[in-house]
């Protein structure tokens, strides 16, 4: 099956589509592309958020080749071209965290040998709770990791409506849309839009979809809202995440409305080896957003590599 392409969005330089199985027989989507230069600097293992899919990280995973890294993604479980979930395709569903956590870990190491060390979590939103729950459990091992907007917590997402998710998905009906969200893909309009500055970029992502309809997501399930606090709440355990000792960057959005930005200041007091800085003016996409947004993130890039390098030879 070809990658979905539009005008201006080329894969990868040798890149490969690989499929692979998950629990419970899901098919799971995966790129694998070799780096740039000889030799390679290491493997970056690319996280991306809910409703994203491969082809719209094609312009990251070429910038990282570039920079002399192999590259690795996939589509979530109940996203992208992987398998959906529930009868209708455009729910947004996830019976647990920790299915898409063994789904990461299962490809990674069963493509180890072509992903040589250093190896780098580069992990965005919801990509970024799956990440961080792989690195808790101990169920994926690396040698640092970057965090762009993650998802440690939901804005607005408060207690009663925690409760009704948890009350709901016991009664066997976590496959409801949680209340007032989107029932059906629509393209968004730019102007308004809580992502990016970048029109562009903002344009591109939506033509991706049209282009394949199959990528589509809607609005999120009480089940998925259950799963994803349930996560969440296990990130704030006095000592839960005190072993995880590689350097780590934190990077949060300005101009935030889709995360809770103070989850991130309390994550980052429990980890040990933690760097965390603000993306002024940006909204809650950053490697899709302005090019001076996205030069930031870079050069946080960089500096966690050199963070790294130091962090081995002590």
């Amino acid at each position: 099956m070809a990658f979905i392409r539009v005008p201006g969005n080329s894969e990868p330089d040798g890149a490969s589509e690989e499929w692979f199985e998950g629990r419970g027989g899901i098919k799971l989507r995966a790129l694998f592309a070799p780096s740039m230069t000889t030799p390679p600097r290491g493997s970056v293992i690319v996280c991306n958020g809910r409703t994203e899919f491969i082809e719209k990280y094609f312009e990251v995973l070429r910038e990282l080749q570039q920079r002399g890294f192999c590259v690795f993604t996939l589509d979530w479980r109940g996203q992208g071209l992987s398998d959906r979930l529930l009868a209708n395709p455009q729910k947004g569903h996830l019976e647990s965290m920790d299915d898409p956590v063994n789904d990461l870990a299962m490809i990674v190491k069963s493509i180890g040998d072509r992903l040589p060390r250093p190896h780098v979590l580069l992990a965005h939103s919801m990509g970024g709770c799956i990440a961080l729950r792989a690195l808790q459990t101990r169920r994926l091992e690396v040698d640092g990791a970057i965090f762009s907007a993650p998802m440690w917590g939901i804005a607005n997402l408060t207690p009663t409506a925690r409760k009704f998710a948890r009350f709901v998905k016991s009664m066997g009906l976590g496959g409801w849309f949680a209340p007032g969200v989107a029932k059906v893909w629509r393209r968004e309009r730019f102007k308004r839009n809580p992502l990016t500055h970048d029109k562009t970029r903002h344009a591109l992502s939506q033509a991706l979809v049209e282009a394949d309809m199959r990528v589509a997501l809607a609005g999120v399930t009480l089940g998925w809202v259950d799963a994803a606090a349930e996560a969440i709440e296990a990130f704030v355990h006095p000592g839960s995440l005190a072993h995880v000792r590689i350097p780590v960057h934190v990077m949060s959005a300005g101009e935030e409305t889709l995360v809770d930005n103070d989850s991130h200041d309390l994550v980052v007091k429990s980890l040990p080896n933690a760097v965390h800085v603000l993306a002024e003016g940006s909204k809650h996409e950053i490697l899709m957003e302005v090019d001076g947004v996205r030069a930031k993130f870079w050069r946080e890039f960089e500096e966690l590599l050199v963070r790294m390098g130091q962090a081995a030879r002590v």
